[in-house]
Parts: structure tokens; sequence; C-alpha cells
């Protein structure tokens, strides 16, 4: 009897996102359950693989950023080998060969720029859904093997009573109809030593495949799972030829019982310390294993993935049984839409909103077409975060607009209402030679979108960029567009009074000339007491807004960000809050951004909390039932905010002819 080669992978997948839902875990405790699972893996001396999604570790760098950091002990001391694998998930067999290829390179950025690690040899297929035609993608992309599950390397079977299908045999003898709580007495030669062994699909791709048992048995639920396993290990070590290897691979939320998963991290640890006392079995690090072994035997793969998926759940072997249906076509017509819009802009937009257009697309591909089970258990139906990420790809035509307006010449102010996003509703757009912004008339007049080109011209220039709204991050189950997020609040823009966020509002344009555009503003339900007025000036690196409201004492929230790109990449490192008696705002490596405001009229919010991710508040209390407030970015000093706040006022509040309005109140600070 020789010990058995055993692998652990956890796959670490989830959405952007934060804390403060009340129908799921949040980062903050998924990210924890995380770490004690690498702090028992250390503890006990087992290594293991470790595949984490781009949008995991955005999420983490911006809300846990120690997480992170853990990660990176972690691959220091030998504990954790990375994977490699796609940005966000998609089913790789239903999207085209260029989202797969962005996928996989944007993945393959993050962990350069994180751990160092280039392209990790093996690579984490979303689902586990193969198909033959991945190799050549995955190849490309610098992957050389790549985890399926074991069942796809079923050899045939003759017809003695089953299917002559192989994986209908397999499936009738595998672990897929167990009681969860007491596994069937052990049968020596339960597993065929034929799917435990790597196989060659192409000169340059290898499937490993994922032991179906090990699934079943970790973490052992009962003491009869360990008695099975232990019979199973003793088994696999009688007949082990030296080319097989067992792998167990799952989600990393199932071993920290987090994210939906019942409570587990103790009969995990159960598992290690059993696993870390026997002589059956041989914890190793997979990768350096595989690269000693002799390059195994080709072999033709079928599509297919693991079994609930595959067969009990309908997907079928290529995931159309999903993607092929009624209630799926919408989406995926939609994200076929937004796909050939950004092939059609290529290099004629700016590149860095261009990529923040293209994140958009990435996102909306998020586990594609899947399906929950519906309340009675009785089927399928498409699932309600599924639908809201994929009606969120259409931000990216906003994005491209502002691509294509920051890669053009000289604007003269204007403002309009259009359908740029395609979601039926129309929004005001607003552009000058400094500031491109979105706002959303009918939610409650914000600023969901807004994009900066240059500084003030004394200060030199920066590249472009998104300097408010966070479109990439989670939008739980809302699928509406620039919609303020109630739970957790999330989304508010600029210029936000959560009172009103879900207000409509009636726009039009008051002025336009080729020095300003002015905006009004009203309620659609006629409140007579609420009113707003946007302006772009010629000079004024900035949105001004004049904001009346039916109430004293109104919060005006206001998200921010030196630059959007920069946060999704590298979270909250290098951003510090900075301000004068009238601004406050946020330092970059390159840029600020920043909220003007008269003390007169309005109190910052400090040490204000927000469960948004890539963003940082600058919130304002009104004293009264009127403010005035510039939105901007580039160098800032009061006495530019003085000057600038003087010129805001001379258009959100005209004079009467043959008077002269006074602006001592806004006196450059001594």
């Amino acid at each position: 009897m020789s010990a058995v080669p055993l692998a652990f992978v956890h796959h670490a997948n989830q959405l952007n996102i934060t804390d403060g839902y009340d129908n799921r875990d949040g980062v903050g405790r998924i990210c924890d359950g995380y770490a004690a699972v690498l702090d028992l893996h250390r503890r006990y001396g087992i290594p293991t693989g470790l595949h984490l999604s781009g949008t995991l570790i955005e999420a983490a760098l911006w809300h846990r950023p120690g997480f992170v950091d853990l990660v990176n002990e972690r691959i220091a001391d030998g504990t954790v080998s990375l994977l490699g694998g796609t940005y966000s998930e998609p089913v790789m067999p239903a999207c085209s060969q260029w989202s797969n290829r962005r996928q996989l390179a944007t993945a393959a950025e993050l962990n350069r720029r994180h751990f160092g690690v280039g392209q990790p040899p093996t690579g984490w297929l979303p689902e586990r859904v193969w198909a033959p035609e991945l190799a050549e993608v995955l190849s490309e992309a610098g992957i050389r093997r790549v985890l399926v599950d074991d069942r796809l390397l079923a050899k045939p079977v003759p017809k003695d009573g089953y299917p002559a299908d192989s994986r209908a045999h397999v499936d009738l003898h595998g672990p897929y109809r167990w009681d969860p709580e007491h596994p069937p007495p052990f049968i020596p030669g339960l597993a065929d030593l034929r799917r435990l062994r790597p196989a060659a699909v192409t000169d340059d791709l290898t499937v490993v495949p994922i032991c179906s048992y090990l699934r079943y048995l970790f973490p052992p639920r009962t003491g009869e799972h360990l008695k099975f396993l232990e019979a199973f290990l003793a088994d696999i070590g009688d007949r082990h030829t030296g080319e097989e290897i067992l792998v167990y691979a799952d989600d990393m939320e199932r071993a920290a019982g987090v994210g939906g998963w019942e409570p587990a991290l103790e009969r995990y640890e159960e598992l290690l310390r059993f696993l870390a006392a026997t002589e059956l079995a041989e914890p190793i690090a997979l990768d350096p294993w595989l690269d000693e072994r002799p390059r195994p035997a080709r072999a033709h793969v079928p599509a297919g993935t693991y079994y609930e998926l595959e067969v009990a759940w309908s997907a079928g072997p290529s995931y159309r049984g999903w993607t092929d249906t009624p209630q799926w076509w919408p989406y995926g017509e939609l994200l076929a839409d937004v796909e050939c819009e950004l092939l059609q802009a290529g290099d004629a937009v700016e590149p860095r909103l261009r990529l923040l257009a293209e994140r958009m697309l990435l996102l909306g591909q998020h586990e594609l077409g899947w399906q929950d089970s519906t309340e009675d258990g009785q089927g399928r139906a498409l699932a309600p975060w599924v639908r809201a990420t994929a009606s969120h790809a259409r931000l990216a035509r906003p994005l491209l607009s502002a691509a294509r307006w920051s890669a053009g010449g000289q604007y003269t102010p204007s403002a309009g209402l259009y359908d740029i996003d395609g979601d039926g509703a129309e929004e005001l757009i607003m552009v000058s030679d400094d500031v491109w912004c979105l706002i959303a008339p009918r939610e409650g007049a914000r600023v969901t979108l807004m994009a900066h080109r240059r500084p003030h011209p004394s200060c030199g220039d920066h590249p472009p960029a998104l300097i408010v709204g966070n479109p990439a991050d989670h939008w739980n189950f809302q699928e509406e567009l620039h919609r303020y997020m109630d739970v957790p609040a999330a989304h508010p823009g600029a210029l936000a009074d959560s009172e009103t966020a879900h207000r409509a509002w009636i726009p039009w344009v008051s002025t336009q000339d080729p020095a300003a555009v002015v905006v009004d503003l009203r309620p659609e339900d006629g409140t007579a007491t609420e009113a707003r007025r946007y302006a772009l000036l010629n000079g004024v690196p900035a949105l001004l807004a004049c904001i009346h409201t039916a109430t004293p004492g109104r919060r005006i929230e206001n998200l921010i960000v030196p630059d959007y790109l920069e946060a999704l990449l590298g979270g909250r490192a290098g951003l510090t809050a900075v301000g004068g008696q009238l601004w406050r705002g946020w330092q970059g490596e390159a840029s600020q951004c920043w909220l003007a405001f008269d003390p007169g009229q309005a109190t910052v919010v400090t040490d204000e909390h927000t469960a948004a991710g890539h963003g940082l508040p600058a919130t304002v209390t009104a004293h009264d039932t009127h403010v005035d407030l510039l939105v901007g970015a580039g160098f800032m000093h009061d006495s530019f905010a003085v000057r600038w706040l003087a010129m805001a006022r001379d258009v959100l509040h005209p004079a009467p002819p043959g008077q002269v309005r006074s602006t001592a109140a806004l006196a450059a600070p001594s």
C-alpha cells in the first residue's frame, strides 16, 4: 500500500459586494471565513490551491485589504498556490472567443498586480463547464492545465443493461445520490483509477480530474464519512500505479460555512487533522506534483460539467439547457449587443474609460443564465442576481460615450435628454471641456456617472477619470439602472438627497450659450418647494448645483473618488482625505476630486461610514433649505473655491438687472 497524493483546491468566487445585506453574507464575513480556512491549512501543514475571481479581489481590496495581505503571506510560506481563471466567472462555452480572452487577461493582470504570480499554470473553469473548443483560448492565455470533474473522463462501457453513454453509467454508480448523513457501505474497487489520471486534450493543455467522491466526503458530516474516507484511501493506495491523483476542488464557501452554506469549519478542521495524521494520503501542492510527472496520455474529453449542473438541474453538458431559454434570451441579446458596440468603438475612444465600459460587459457575464430553485422547490428559474448583473451591462454605453467625449476636441457647454443606455428612460447628459456627466431625472435627479478630462490648467495634466459613480459594484437584485440602492445603501452618485432619492424630476435647458449651460429641474409630482439647477461653466472644472429642499437640514450625499478605475484595480491604497474651509475631497496618486461648498450654507459630515464600494463620502448637511455645491476634480485650494463659487452663483443665481450681487460671504480665508 502506498500513500495516495491528495491535493486541495478552493474556489473563492464572489461578485463585487459589500456588507449590510438583508439576504446574504457580506464581503466581511465571507473573507473572514476564507481566512479561517487558510489558517487551518497553515496550522496543519497541508498546502492548498486557491482560485480567486477577479471580482472578489477587487471587493476585498476595498473592503478587506487585510485578506489580500493574508493571501500573499500564505503564498510566501508555501501554504497557498494560486490558480488562474476568468475575471467574473462567465460560463466560457457560452461566450465569444474575444470575451473569453478579455476575461482571462483581466484576471491574469490582477494576479500579477497583487500577488506577483503572472499567469498560474493551472486554471479554474467557471462552474467547471468544459468544452473542447476552449483549449485554444486557454492555451493562448498561458494556462497549461484545467480542472474538470472526473465523470468527464469516463470511458465507454459495454451495453450491459446500462445506457451506452459512459457518463450515464458513471452517474448511476457515482456518489450523486448518497444520503448526505449516511454514506453507503464501502465497496473495494469503487473508484475507476482511469478517471483519477490527468489526460492531455491537446499538445498544450491537460485536464486534471476532480474526484467526485471527495466532494461528497469533505467536509465530513459524520464519523461515518471519515470511516468511508479511510477505507477509500486504503483501497486507492492498494491499486495505485503512480499516475493517479486525488483532487478535492469546490467552492471555498462550503469549507468556510459562509455565503449560504451551512456551518462547516469545525468539521473541515477535523478532516485536516485526520489527513495530517494518516499515512494513507500524502497532501501535496498540485502544481509541483503535476510538473514532475511525465506528459499524460492523450484523450478526447467531450463537453460537460459536474453532475448536479449537467443532469440534475438540466443545464446539459454545454450549459445550453440554461442559456438557450426564452427567459435568458433578452439578457443574452443585450450582452451580445454591448460586446458588438465595444468592438466597434475599438481604439477610437479614450482607453481608460473604454476599459471601464468593458468591465461592465465582463461583469454582466457573471455566471450568465444561472438558475436558482423556485420557491416551491419544484423547478428552476433565472436567478434575480444574474438578471441584475446582466442588466447593468447597459452601463457600458454611457461609459463609451464618455470615452468618445474624452477623445474629442474642445466642447461648448451643452445638455440634452437621451436614452443613452437603452433602458427605456431618458437621462440628462451635460458636457463641457472638463466635465461629462449623466444625471438620472427619474431617480432623484442624482448624478450617477461623472467623468473629468483635465485639471485646472495651471496644475499639469492627468489621465481622464470617472470621479462619480461606482457602476461595477454589486447591485443586489436591482435591475433598474441609476437607481439608489436602499439595502445596503449604495450607488448614491452625487447630489443625492436620501429623503427624495427615488423622486422623479422634469428637466429643461433654461440657458445655453458658448460660456455656459444651465438646466432647471422640478419634481414631477408638483412639489413647489423643491427645485434644482445644474450648470456647467467654462473656466470652472466642476458641475455646479443649486439645491432647494422642502425642509431644512437635508443631507446631500456624494460618493466621489479621484479615479474609479484605479480604485477598482488597487483599492484604497494611496487615497487620502484633503480639504480646506470651503471644500472637502480625496487625493490619489495623480489627481484630486472634491466637493466645494459655502460654510454659511452647509456643514461637512465627517467620519461618515458608507457601505458603497470604490468611492469615498463627501457629504454635507444643509443649514437651511438651500445650498450651492460644486463637484469637480483637479487641484483645489480655498482661493479657487472662493472664485469658482462666485462664478457659479453668477450662473445659478443671476442678479436682477442693475444690481450687483455681493460675494463678501465667500471672502478667501486669511
